[in-house]
């Protein structure tokens, strides 16, 4: 079976960037929310651009704001967003928004911009199961009470940040977002 990709320019180069090449930049801590920017990109290049688009070109809010590392380094990694200063994270703007609430803050809304064009869309409820929304916010409250998370805890995040995105990564599109 093929892998999908997303294919960008870079300057004349034409990239082809799968799900796997995501993690050799990002790593293995929240593969998740890399699986999600990935399906975002597949589902959105197309309506932005009927061409290979290019980087530097997008624009990418996420409502998960800086907690959504696996986001961010996916649109960095494919779109640049980070390096050309187009990547927005203000939590407090997804409030009104559409969107299973995330552990962290913010809701699951995004935007993602090409030129003159802006697609916004939203995470299905249910995408993300209740049981990682409880462990994601106990490893949050232990990083903000200073303290270490026990390990059997770690090991089950990490195990549902797998089966997370191991189910992203298996799903079409559509069956994941909304779009407004």
């Amino acid at each position: 079976m093929t892998q999908e990709k997303v294919i960008v320019k870079d300057k004349n180069d034409i990239i082809e960037i799968t799900y796997d090449d995501i993690l050799k930049y990002h790593g293995r801590e929240m593969i998740g929310g890399a699986a999600l920017a990935f399906k975002i990109m597949l589902m959105t290049f197309p309506r932005l651009c009927n061409e290979i688009p290019q980087r530097g070109r997008f624009s990418f809010y996420s409502g998960i704001g800086k907690n959504g590392r696996g986001i961010i380094d996916a649109t960095e990694m494919v779109m640049r967003v980070k390096t050309h200063n187009n990547l927005r994270l203000d939590l407090a703007y997804s409030d009104d928004k559409l969107g299973q609430v995330a552990p962290g803050g913010g809701r699951y809304y995004f935007e993602i911009g090409y030129d003159d064009k802006l697609v916004k869309l939203y995470l299905k409820e249910g995408i993300i199961p209740e049981e990682f929304i409880a462990y994601s916010k106990l490893s949050h409250k232990c990083k903000a009470e200073n303290i270490s998370m026990k390990v059997e805890d770690q090991e089950k995040l990490l195990l549902l940040r797998q089966e997370l995105a191991s189910s992203i990564i298996k799903s079409k599109p559509e069956d994941l977002f909304v779009i407004i």
